[in-house]
């Protein structure tokens, strides 16, 4: 595969893009009017969109200065090439992969992955493959948030594709047990290790960002005393690829944390992520590597395929949801609104309205689900009075949905 680096880097008035190929006779160079305090408060502008999924979102990527920073790199890449973007400050933090350029985004048109820097791709090189073996999955802890409902869908999307999964999930997903099982120099690692948890970057204090786990956090620090041989981390978190940025563009965070213990890639997300998109996504991007397609490649066609699910093929998978966790009344209150959402959406309004006003029916849901589903109730009553999108539109094709997940590290 053709590899096309990209390294970028902001000075005070310049924007410099660094193009090198194998086969190239000397690195391209281009210079951009774009200042680093402009494209810094840019990049608050879309992470503030973000958080919300304000449908803006999707204008602020497509951007005229957003697009002059990715526009040369497709013209020095050829579909399906591999590209490896090397940010610089606050570039870490922005998409790229899923800014257009006359309507084609990176993402569309090839497989991206990221370093932190070009130092780390001295680790990042393709060694022997181990996929398929063994998988450390954490699930849904107990936290004082609201339940992963569809993490533990995840989990069992994730434990199909490996021949010796081990699921930790509720109080076992505790950060005592992994740092039992991981924390200790020599022992054994499991080929992949999932995260499907709640996330937190904490600005003030990078290193204590981290997952949420039943009895605290696991943070970038506890890492560094990992010794983490394993082939991919995938953290289906909030936040898990935000790190602050220090003299010199070092990055501070979980990221660095996992490429410093080892780990030869991590797929982390840039902002507060959808958990129902989060888990179709995952779901398709674990099934092409287990079909023998690279990280890199399953990204793509995950991201892609994302895009593509509509209204009914997610009724589908919630109501698939809603019966393998039929025995959780609070699991089955959470799926029963997204599903009353989703017909809303398509607008069978009058199908979300009998949905919910059975639901509320039944003694089974605890008091506060119960009012989430009087709340859900009222919004679909107020939303009979608009036309919905129609059973075959999109459901997630915001760059909300589907663009905040990085692969960092290797490719392959």
């Amino acid at each position: 595969m053709r590899i096309v680096l990209v390294e970028y880097y902001l000075t005070a008035d310049h924007a410099v893009v660094f193009g090198c190929t194998a086969d190239g006779a000397e690195p391209d160079l281009v210079t951009l009017p774009l200042p680093r305090e402009e494209i810094r408060a840019w990049a608050a502008t879309v992470h503030t969109a973000s958080r919300s999924g304000a449908p803006e979102l999707a204008a602020l990527l497509a951007d005229a200065r957003m697009a002059a920073l990715v526009a040369p790199v497709l013209r020095w890449s050829n579909a399906d090439d591999l590209i490896y973007l090397v940010p610089h400050d606050v570039l870490h933090l922005l998409p790229l992969h899923a800014v257009p350029v006359n309507g084609e985004t990176l993402a569309d048109r090839n497989p991206v992955a990221v370093v932190p820097s070009t130092s780390v791709l001295r680790h990042a090189k393709p060694r022997t493959r181990r996929r398929g073996g063994t998988a450390l999955i954490v699930t849904d802890p107990p936290t004082r948030r609201r339940p992963l409902v569809f993490a533990r869908e995840q989990a069992k999307s994730v434990a199909s594709g490996f021949r010796h999964p081990r699921v930790l999930s509720g109080g076992a997903a505790s950060r005592t047990r992994l740092l039992a099982l991981l924390g200790r120099r020599g022992m054994p690692t499991p080929d992949v290790v999932h995260f499907a948890t709640h996330g937190v970057f904490d600005s003030s204090r990078p290193m204590r960002s981290g997952v949420e786990l039943a009895d605290g956090r696991l943070t970038a620090e506890d890492l560094l005393g990992f010794s983490l041989d394993v082939d991919l981390v995938t953290l289906a978190a909030c936040d898990t690829g935000l790190s602050d940025r220090r003299p010199g563009d070092e990055l501070i965070g979980l990221t660095r944390a996992l490429l410093y213990a080892g780990a030869r890639s991590a797929l982390v997300t840039l902002w507060q992520v959808d958990e129902l998109s989060t888990a179709l996504l995952l779901r398709t991007f674990y099934d092409r590597l287990a079909a023998g397609l690279s990280k890199a490649d399953s990204l793509r066609v995950a991201q892609r395929r994302l895009r593509e699910q509509t209204v009914a093929d997610v009724v589908r998978h919630v109501r698939t949801a809603r019966s393998n966790l039929a025995d959780d009344p609070v699991a089955d209150a959470l799926l029963l609104r997204e599903e009353a959402r989703l017909l809303v959406r398509a607008g069978d309004h009058e199908g979300a309205k009998r949905l919910l006003t059975t639901a509320l029916a039944s003694p089974r849901h605890p008091a506060g689900t119960a009012a989430e589903l009087r709340v859900t109730l009222a919004q679909a009553r107020l939303a009979a009075r608009a036309p919905g999108r129609g059973w075959d539109t999109p459901a997630f094709d915001t760059p909300y949905h589907w663009a905040p997940f990085v692969l960092i590290g290797d490719w392959y």
